[in-house]
């Protein structure tokens, strides 16, 4: 398929899970030859992907979706190093490594995407959610430049209304709604 990709000489070449389903050896040639194509052919790269590690070790920027949405971007260095999004924070703390001892997982389950939570669509299993939350979709005018966050946690002070700050009470989550 790569190969096929290159007759027409694209300037953009578009990976979805480009080593999904592969063992690690196969997946690093994989990513080894998407990276020299990258370099020789002057070419753009968008990689989409669930692993954490081809985005550490392949890419320059990372936009992070949740249920549909970008909620943030950035260098990969950055984002890594301090995630601004909810989300982004939950998933990478729950990456494993060789220092792990326990397990960390983000309570409750994705949306149902044909009728999203109205708001934010992390709301009702992020840990710092607030009512505006509930009823706003955020604004994604991150504090700090050239990382685009769409969270209230992020917004200019001032730009929540007054009272829609209120942190939203967590219920516990039976096993039968997690499945």
């Amino acid at each position: 398929m790569i190969a096929l990709t290159l007759v027409v000489r694209p300037r953009f070449l578009i990976a979805d899970e480009p080593t999904t389903a592969l063992d690690v050896l196969v997946e690093a040639q994989i990513m080894a030859i998407l990276t020299d194509l990258k370099r020789n052919y002057d070419l753009a790269l968008l990689v989409i992907t669930h692993n954490l590690g081809i985005v550490a070790e392949s890419c320059d920027r990372i936009a992070v979706m949740y249920a549909g949405r970008i909620v943030e971007q950035g260098r990969v260095e950055d984002v890594f190093s301090e995630p601004l999004h909810p989300y982004t924070q939950e998933l990478l703390a729950s990456t494993i490594s060789l220092t792990t001892r326990e397990l960390h997982y983000i309570p409750g389950a994705p949306p149902d995407l044909h009728e999203p939570p109205s708001g934010c669509r992390f709301h009702p299993r992020c840990p710092h959610a607030m009512e505006i939350c509930r009823e706003t979709q955020p604004l994604d005018e991150g504090r700090v430049p050239g990382r685009p966050v769409e969270c209230w946690l992020r917004v200019a002070p001032g730009r929540i209304p007054v009272g829609k700050d209120a942190p939203i009470a967590r219920r516990e989550l039976g096993v039968a709604e997690e499945a």
